[in-house]
């Protein structure tokens, strides 16, 4: 995996199935300098603060903010090792590294592979999301799946959605949420067809 790759904190909730919020919580409140780069005021994770992520999510919930900080001050190039101990007090804290490393490692291999299929080109759907080689909207995609729409029903009224695609446009959308008002996709402007006939007729 490459050192310099960096994560949206939306991007690292979607992967590992975390809430964003929680997201927000570990790198405003428990990571060290390092795991975490800003640009244009924006935070973005590094692999190592994405693992802290997830190890932040496994542990129990009564584990004290000032442990969770030296756990995580220790992970950055521990991953040889399996594990990483911490004593408070008289109780000892045990972490497996090497477990969060490839839960994450494994889950952005996915989403890498899930990304390929989708495409930004400003000469389809105005810049919207899309399917390689297609014009289906993903986030349309994914709000009629959050809506109750089968796989069947999908590949029904879209014949080019493959299985593929359906599972990416839910993880896409997680990643990449709608900011501001949805964009007005370029069938809008044609003449007044149905969404699905316009749609069905492109896929």
């Amino acid at each position: 995996m490459p050192g310099k790759e960096l994560f949206s904190p939306a991007e690292i909730g979607a992967v590992v199935g975390v809430p964003l919020k929680a997201v927000y919580k570990v790198i405003e409140q428990r990571l060290p300098a390092g795991y975490v780069i800003r640009r244009n005021r924006q935070p973005l994770l590094t692999r190592w603060g994405a693992i802290c992520v997830v190890i932040d999510q496994a542990m129990p919930k009564d584990v004290p903010v000032a442990v969770r900080k030296q756990i995580y001050a220790q992970i950055k190039g521990s991953t040889r090792s399996r594990e990483i101990k911490s004593k408070r007090g008289i109780l000892n804290y045990v972490v497996d590294v090497k477990s969060a490393a490839d839960k994450i490692d494994a889950n952005l291999a996915k989403y890498r592979k899930a990304m390929r299929l989708i495409v930004e080109d400003p000469e389809i759907q105005t810049g919207a999301a899309t399917f390689r080689g297609t014009r289906i909207l993903v986030h349309h995609v994914a709000d009629l799946i959050s809506q109750g729409a089968t796989e069947a029903e999908l590949r029904e009224d879209y014949p080019r959605l493959t299985r593929e695609m359906i599972a990416a446009a839910t993880v896409y959308a997680k990643a990449h949420p709608r900011r501001g008002r949805p964009r007005k996709p370029s069938w809008r402007n044609d003449q007044p067809l149905s969404t699905r006939t316009i749609e069905s007729r492109d896929a």
